[in-house]
């Protein structure tokens, strides 16, 4: 059996004569002989990190990369002077060097202090996305595999890293943590079609799962992408402030039973409407935001936000976002409830 990509040919043998059978084979159905009894299931984990078996082609991607960086730019010593001044890491350089060797240097420089994917996620960010026809186009782009952005994500995807490419901070290029395929599917759709809401969310996913994660960021950013979502749908009273707080009470009303707001079902559940579902989903992510007000939360009152909380802040933030803009989330004008279940 030879395994050729995610293509493989199956040699059969007849009485006669040799079959070649040209068979579509995943990873998910294959593993190298002897993996098929890892209990720790070490082989199919994702790897953080640069693994050794990744270094030739992750190296020769940043090779590539900075080499054509080099030659493109006016004076090369400056552009490199620039990677220093913003990575705020100091390469050592032989003199009279070539576009080739300073490559080389810089990349030998961040293998010595174990940051290769601090290189990586800088290379990306240099990337225009407008010029390259948006973070949407791209994304199909990586998918065929033939462009350098495409290269990278094969790399990273057949060596198992936890790194993909995704929008991070500042709607720049990067590299952040890979999810589930189905749920980065469905928040990509949000943060594509839900306008500033879902540019937004777009940020709050880059500093949540980014190379670089800031909790508190990405939480704050996951309950504005709501909020933007959100207040376009509510009409608050003039004294109400455009939070996500004026929201929920505004939907709760006066009986705190948000009877006259409901989702796109067609039944819902006979002692919990869809309305109280959206309210404890939205009261949710507003009371777990801790550092909300002001202070030394580290120090004094021990609410730092975690990266679990933020992260559980963003994927709640997902279809909340989507729901609202989409215009799933209806107001009945009445008391009348669904057929209820």
């Amino acid at each position: 059996m030879l395994v050729l990509g995610t293509r493989h040919s199956v040699l059969s043998r007849t009485d006669s004569y040799v079959v070649w059978h040209s068979v579509e084979m995943t990873l998910d159905s294959w593993l190298p002989f002897g993996m098929h009894e890892d209990p720790q299931k070490l082989y199919t984990a994702l790897h953080d990190g640069v693994p050794e078996w990744m270094e030739k082609s992750m190296r020769a991607w940043q090779h590539e990369f900075l080499l054509g960086l080099f030659e493109e730019s006016d004076s090369a010593l400056s552009r490199l002077h620039k990677l220093e001044h913003q990575l705020r890491t100091a390469v050592k350089v032989p003199s009279n060097v070539s576009s080739y060797g300073l490559a080389d240097a810089v990349i030998s420089e961040f293998v010595w202090h174990d940051k290769e994917l601090v290189l990586t996620d800088y290379l990306l960010s240099i990337a225009d996305l407008e010029k390259l026809g948006g973070w949407e186009h791209i994304r199909k782009e990586i998918q065929g595999g033939n462009n350098r952005l495409g290269r990278l994500e094969t790399t990273l995807k057949e060596a198992g890293s936890k790194w993909t490419l995704g929008v991070r901070t500042a709607g720049k290029l990067g590299l952040v943590q890979r999810v589930p395929e189905g749920v980065q599917t469905a928040a990509d759709e949000t943060m594509r079609s839900s306008g500033h809401a879902g540019r937004r969310l777009a940020e709050a996913w880059g500093a949540a799962f980014g190379i670089e994660p800031d909790p508190a960021k990405a939480y704050g950013l996951a309950v504005k992408a709501v909020e933007d979502a959100a207040l376009p749908k509510v009409s608050l009273k003039p004294n109400d402030h455009g939070t996500l707080g004026s929201v929920i009470r505004v939907l709760n009303s006066a009986k705190y039973d948000a009877a006259d707001w409901t989702l796109g079902f067609q039944r819902e559940d006979k002692h919990y409407s869809n309305g109280q579902t959206l309210v404890a989903m939205l009261k949710t992510l507003w009371s777990g935001q801790t550092d909300r007000h002001g202070g030394d939360h580290e120090l004094v009152n021990g609410t730092v936000i975690s990266q679990e909380a933020a992260e559980s802040a963003v994927m709640l933030a997902v279809p909340l976002v989507q729901w609202f803009s989409s215009g799933f989330v209806v107001e009945s004008g009445t008391s009348t409830k669904l057929t209820p279940e």
